[in-house]
């Protein structure tokens, strides 16, 4: 029986750690349930229906060691 992805919506508090540990625990959340690892963030997001908040000026969200971390773009 296939289900409907639904979109989660994960809110930009200001406090990026709270973002980083929301984005981290959808990202486990998605492996569990394709028992896949995404190739990067931009194809966790386009296959998660996760919406992400925009990252800091001059930073991008990445993948490292299975959490969701900012570098520099």
């Amino acid at each position: 029986m296939a289900t409907t992805p639904t979109t989660t919506v994960v809110s930009d508090a200001g406090n990026i750690d709270a973002t980083l540990g929301q984005l981290t625990s959808e990202l486990r959340r998605y492996v569990l349930h394709t028992r896949s690892v995404p190739k990067n963030f931009e194809e966790f997001i386009a296959k998660s229906g996760v919406q992400a908040p925009s990252p800091p000026p001059g930073k991008k969200y990445a993948i490292q060691k299975r959490a969701v971390v900012l570098v520099k773009r």
